[in-house]
């Protein structure tokens, strides 16, 4: 059934109760008019008969011709019929017609009431005329109302045309009164209905996500129900308002979280529907989280391991943890997952949250930490074994010959000094990976020759001991933003390098110029080059590893630590640059360091 507006259920109503109340009140004023109308036209004529009866009298013992032409003449002087009729029903004389061709009056309703005494009358059509006329009929003789009658008579045309007169003044008034009526119910529906049309509109504002729109409460065309209803209202939409902007905080809370987390999270339906995925997960699998959502989760993650996860997870209703490896794009990868059934309000399964936490650099890292205690242990303990070995041969009676000691306290400072070199790198590596931890690398600009100058003096003396010449290729005016001290001990390490794995008599070249990348982007590039040995394609990935060494026997004796390419790949990362090397085996190596130019 269809609704209708309480408009019209409030306008239609009023204005039909005020125009058939309108319409009875004039119905019945109208019967009231006719037979008050009718009441005076019987008196009246009554009078008329009450003032020709006595006149009557006096000719009813004469000839009936007088009679006759007395109730002509006065007839229509009086625009009234007058007859007369004895007491059996005769009509003895009638201002209108013979009396002799005129049927017996003895049985018409009016005169049988005269005949009783009494005043007798009636509304009916004429025989003889053949018209409506109003009768009224009262006894010759009041004492004896059976010797005869007078009748009096007019036509009831007169009395139709003023009360049709009326008539039309009443429907007039009437259609008036029915407009007027139209007007107030139509002004009286909006009084009633414009409140609740504005809380309906407020309402729906409302449902849409408004929070601003608020009822009208005091006002003089609202009634004290309706005011109280749109209170009851507003405080219901602050309420709602409140909620909202409370359940819109938590949700961007919870979206912040799950947005944030490095542990990659999969909502899904019990349909097998992805219903979120969180943007670690979305790296992890290389799909679109906006993307995926409502799609099957077998089309979407096709690794049968997962996926058999999922429907045992979908098919428990406690939580489940196990351990993944997976293959992803050609890589191991290790997850540990946990899964918990999501319920709705009432408790029923909406489905399953996935939450799988990476373990693979968490176990690279692992891998590294336990490969640079194992080599700082190695490292550590190589100079350490060789400190006890030969101080033991020192203390078991070695000392006393002056050769021995010599060459023995030799070795030792040797491999004293190596430990300390060890120190010292570990040391200055832990100090860069602090600093750039903390973006605490001070920069500031400087001219990029002076700092190439002091780190070829500073190994000027390990040069000229294995007879390497070092040249300078830099201009004078080129400057960047950088730490100096950083930016030397970099260029020391790899100066260092070359040299110290450079033959004889050769050269090693120090260059700084600047470059554009692949994006445009200026660098300053600081290379060094040597013409040694040459670093094989299977170490080039690995060179900047801590304490990787391509020729482990040579290096050692060649006194390096293995921590020297790994600070300057530190020290490149702190000025948000890197390090690069270029090398085949038997032509030598060039290692670039590559920094952001700000300021050239």
């Amino acid at each position: 059934m269809k609704n209708t507006r309480l408009f019209w259920q409030i306008f239609f109503p009023v204005l039909f109760i005020i125009l058939t109340s309108v319409s009875a009140t004039t119905w019945i004023g109208a019967h009231f008019i006719r037979s008050f109308y009718y009441e005076q036209m019987r008196e009246d004529i009554k009078d008329r008969a009450l003032l020709v009866r006595p006149n009557i009298l006096q000719l009813l013992d004469g000839d009936g011709l007088e009679l006759q032409e007395f109730c002509r003449v006065n007839g229509r002087l009086a625009g009234t019929r007058i007859t007369v009729i004895r007491r059996d029903g005769k009509v003895l004389a009638d201002s209108n017609e013979n009396p002799e061709r005129m049927d017996n009056h003895g049985t018409r309703p009016e005169i049988l009431l005269a005949f009783g005494g009494s005043v007798g009358s009636s509304f009916r059509l004429s025989k003889t005329l053949g018209r409506i006329m109003l009768y009224v009929a009262i006894p010759l003789k009041e004492k004896k109302p059976e010797d005869g009658v007078l009748r009096l008579s007019v036509p009831a045309t007169a009395m139709d045309e003023v009360l049709a007169a009326i008539y039309h003044k009443i429907i007039l008034g009437t259609c008036l009164v029915g407009l007027l009526a139209a007007v107030f119910s139509y002004w009286l529906a909006r009084r009633i209905s414009r409140p609740l049309e504005e809380m309906r509109k407020s309402a729906e504002h409302l449902a849409e996500g408004g929070t601003d729109t608020r009822v009208v409460t005091e006002s003089a065309h609202i009634s004290k129900e309706t005011s109280k209803l749109a209170r009851t209202m507003n405080t219901m939409a602050d309420q709602i308002t409140a909620r909202i902007k409370t359940i819109t905080r938590q949700h961007n809370e919870l979206k912040a979280v799950f947005a944030s987390m490095t542990d990659s999270v999969l909502a899904i339906g019990t349909d097998h529907r992805i219903i979120r995925v969180n943007r670690a997960a979305g790296q992890l699998f290389g799909i679109e989280k906006d993307i995926v959502k409502g799609k099957p989760v077998e089309g979407v993650l096709r690794n049968m391991l997962l996926q058999d996860l999922i429907t045992r997870a979908l098919a428990s209703s406690t939580p489940l943890e196990e351990d993944l490896v997976l293959n992803i794009d050609s890589r191991k990868t290790i997850l540990k997952t946990r899964s918990v059934p999501l319920l709705n309000e009432e408790g029923g399964k909406l489905g399953v949250l996935l939450v799988m936490n990476n373990l693979t650099r968490v176990n690279r890292l692992e891998s590294i930490r336990q490969n640079f205690v194992a080599n700082v242990s190695h490292e550590l303990k190589t100079p350490i074994t060789a400190l006890h070995g030969y101080v033991e041969t020192l203390l078991d009676g070695a000392w006393k010959n002056p050769e021995e000691l010599k060459e023995f306290l030799q070795i030792i400072n040797r491999q004293s000094l190596r430990l300390e070199a060890i120190v010292d790198d570990l040391l200055s590596l832990a100090r860069i990976e602090d600093k750039s931890s903390k973006n605490n690398v001070h920069l500031a600009e400087e001219i990029i020759k002076s700092i190439l100058e002091n780190s070829i003096q500073a190994c000027s003396l390990q040069a000229e001991e294995k007879g390497v010449r070092v040249k300078l290729d830099c201009e004078k005016t080129l400057k960047a933003n950088v730490n100096r001290s950083m930016l030397e001990q970099a260029v020391v390490n790899l100066l260092a390098n070359a040299i110290r794995y450079s033959p004889e008599g050769e050269q090693v070249t120090v260059r700084a110029i600047v470059q554009p990348d692949i994006e445009g982007k200026k660098l300053v590039r600081i290379s060094v080059s040597d013409r040694g040995p040459g670093i094989g394609p299977e170490h080039i990935d690995h060179i900047f590893e801590r304490f990787y060494r391509c020729d482990k026997g040579r290096s050692r004796k060649e006194g390096g630590t293995g921590l020297g390419l790994s600070i300057v790949r530190h020290i490149a990362g702190c000025h948000g640059g890197t390090v690069e090397v270029k090398s085949s085996v038997g032509t030598g190596a060039t290692f670039t360091i590559s920094l952001p130019a700000r300021s050239v």
